[in-house]
């Protein structure tokens, strides 16, 4: 009996024993716990930065000659796919927050006929391969616009928002804004474009040698080339209309000059000189179909506006063999970073260029065009199989062209906000 008792005894014993351990472990874990840890223990974290940088890039004219489409054009398939035409490039366009390109070219179905120069008529699937490359807007206020009427006007506007990319510079109703706002890291960026067209004695505009009618003068951003103070007044209200829809940088993109010449005109180095005053950050033109020089503008208010007066053709048939004219092959991607601090100033901290140059070659009686990047090709020329030692020179002379033109591309700017 006293063995049995004393077994009962141990036991208990044992079981509180093991009971307490579990509480005291469930305490101590408990108290751990909520213990703050010893900051000086812990890792230090990353700073995070006070500002964003933001970057830019544009091309200049998409000028689709009939012999490009034509390249496009799959006899297997019936469909044309221009995406080839860019698969150089691709990395260059898709490396920006926001690349655009001027499409200088009408989309207004295949019932019109295709065609090229002097009325642009393009397949609709040369939208879907500017977007595969890295294109996230189009400009269109160019002297094309109404190359395919205005069944053409309107028709291109709807295909290009219908495949997902933005368009500037017209708008298809009254209640439309003819800019966008993008909204890129947290910050407003407006892009705005103007091309030009000669206003006549009954309210219409002359675009071409074609009428816009009155009725359809505000769906497309013009300015007067033979009126300085109206055009300034007119881009001015604008970009001041882009700034208080909540725009904290304005890009604008112009379709001006001389075509083929070389330098910019007194016109455009006047009216650059006057938008950098009044707003714009940076500001692309087109429309030579060479290119022009690239600059830096000092503010009135001390900043610094990076303008490149024209982006030359990006992609066309314009060549030596075709125009007489080797500067005609060339473009440039014009890549600009700002960097924008938490106080909503900014400051463009550079600006530079890629120069690029079109191949064209035919191969098992099948056209070819490539838009090539000029250094690159230059550095590792095995990578791209269609090019000739002749075309390594005219690369070469593309290259030296751009840095003749744009010798301050590159460059980092001192600090300065605007």
């Amino acid at each position: 009996m006293k063995r049995r008792l004393l077994i009962i005894l141990l036991c208990t014993v044992a079981v509180l024993f093991i009971a307490g351990g579990l509480i005291a472990y469930q305490y101590t874990n408990q108290i751990s716990f909520q213990n703050p840890p010893d900051p000086s223990s812990l890792p230090e974290s990353e700073p995070q930065p006070s500002y964003v940088d933001i970057s830019i890039a544009s091309v200049g004219d998409i000028l689709i000659h009939n012999t490009v489409y034509m390249a496009a054009y799959d006899s297997s398939t019936g469909l044309y796919d221009f995406s080839s035409q860019f698969q150089y490039v691709k990395s260059y366009l898709g490396n920006a927050d926001i690349t655009v390109a001027n499409l200088e070219t009408s989309l207004a179905g295949p019932e019109q006929g295709y065609s090229g120069y002097p009325k642009f008529n393009t397949p609709d699937s040369i939208v879907d391969a500017l977007k595969e490359s890295g294109i996230d807007i189009v400009t269109a206020a160019n002297n094309h616009r109404l190359d395919q009427d205005i069944t053409g006007f309107y028709r291109t506007i709807d295909v290009v928002k219908n495949k997902g990319l933005d368009i500037i510079g017209v708008k298809a109703t009254e209640k439309e804004t003819t800019y966008v706002v993008k909204d890129i890291k947290g910050v407003k960026v407006a892009f705005v474009n103007f091309g030009y067209g000669y206003p006549q004695y009954d309210g219409s505009l002359s675009i071409n040698g074609l009428i816009l009618p009155v009725n359809m003068t505000g769906l497309m951003d013009t300015f007067d080339p033979q009126d300085f103070d109206s055009s300034a007044q007119t881009i001015k209200a604008r970009i001041t209309e882009a700034r208080q829809a909540g725009a904290e940088i304005v890009i604008l993109c112009m379709h001006w000059g001389d075509e083929y010449h070389r330098l910019p005109s007194t016109f455009q180095q006047d009216l650059a000189s006057v938008l950098a005053d009044c707003g714009a950050d940076v500001i692309f033109g087109g429309h030579p179909h060479v290119l022009q020089p690239f600059v830096f503008l000092a503010t009135d208010n001390n900043g610094t506006v990076p303008v490149f007066y024209s982006q030359g053709n990006f992609i066309s048939d314009q060549r030596q063999e075709t125009v007489d004219n080797i500067y005609t092959e060339q473009g440039i991607i014009a890549n600009v970073t700002i960097r924008v601090y938490p106080d909503h100033t900014h400051q463009v901290l550079q600006a530079d260029a890629v120069p690029t140059w079109v191949n064209k070659k035919r191969l098992n009686n099948q056209l070819i065009y490539e838009v090539i990047p000029a250094k690159a090709a230059l550095d590792n020329p095995g990578l791209y199989p269609l090019l000739k030692d002749a075309d390594l020179e005219r690369i070469r002379f593309c290259r030296d062209t751009v840095q003749k033109l744009m010798p301050e591309a590159g460059k980092e700017l001192e600090s300065q906000s605007n």
